[in-house]
């Protein structure tokens, strides 16, 4: 006689269910945080692509960095852009933002969907200003050349690396931001919302609070940052107090977070 053929109960079925949705369940957190580690390994790959343009910059430019200015096709994201092999993004941001110069956004960040020329990222949207884009800002006690802020800045001729050989290889060029840049100080207070949802009312142009731009909540309380001697690490968000930022920088053990 033919084997009996023997199916599955409705039990057995629901059995081999409830294993699956429970292995799902123990499975879920920690894909999500290998997703997140991906993420963030890229973001510090991100990094490490343009402090290397950086250095390449200023070998081309008797060692100092782009000068600071507010002129389309002139700010440093747009003079980096060749140093990327971006060369068109330079004077056409917009039309050249995907491609190479996607190394602009961190992909823990998505790019906002709204109107307007200039406004403020969060720690997971981007910001927009002159025609670019991104989720990095420059750390601008590199830019000595800034006919704008300088002038206005405590501390302006000991903090500023007038060239880019004075900063040591432990200085940050790039990180992650809700802004374009910042000039960082020992005493910047933390902002209220590490999250920037609030925009620009959080983050004043001054001093006191030009850390705030750095210090949101993008890798689980800490950002990426690049330096000069283009290596990118994780920084735990206390920690920014302690890198040295400018020639004068102390670090600050203070620092309270909210």
């Amino acid at each position: 006689m033919a084997a009996l053929r023997r199916a599955f109960t409705l039990i057995e079925l629901l059995v081999v269910i409830a294993i699956i949705a429970i292995l799902m369940a123990v499975l879920m957190p920690t894909l999500g945080a290998v997703r997140k580690h991906a993420r963030g390994s890229a973001c510090q790959s991100n990094l490490r692509q343009m402090c290397l343009a950086m250095n390449l910059y200023a070998l081309d430019h008797d060692d100092r960095t782009m000068p600071f200015t507010h002129q389309m096709g002139r700010y440093w994201f747009h003079q980096l852009a060749p140093y990327l092999s971006a060369k068109d993004y330079k004077n056409n941001p917009q039309e050249h933002i995907k491609g190479v110069m996607e190394v602009a956004f961190c992909p823990m960040t998505k790019r906002q969907q709204r109107s307007g020329d200039s406004y403020y990222g969060t720690a997971e949207l981007t910001w927009k200003f002159l025609g670019g884009e991104g989720s990095y800002g420059l750390n601008l006690w590199l830019q000595p050349n800034d006919p704008i802020y300088r002038k206005d800045l405590p501390g302006q001729k000991e903090n500023f690396f007038e060239k880019y050989s004075d900063a040591g290889g432990s200085v940050p060029v790039l990180g992650d931001s809700v802004w374009v840049g910042a000039w960082p100080y020992r005493d910047d207070q933390a902002p209220g919302d590490l999250t920037g949802t609030k925009g620009y009312p959080n983050y004043p142009h001054g001093q006191g609070y030009f850390m705030g731009r750095f210090c949101i909540d993008r890798h689980r309380m800490a950002i990426n940052l690049g330096f000069v001697d283009t290596h990118a690490e994780r920084v735990p968000l206390k920690e920014l107090w302690a890198q040295k930022w400018h020639r004068g920088f102390v670090p600050n053990p203070e620092i309270t977070l909210p």
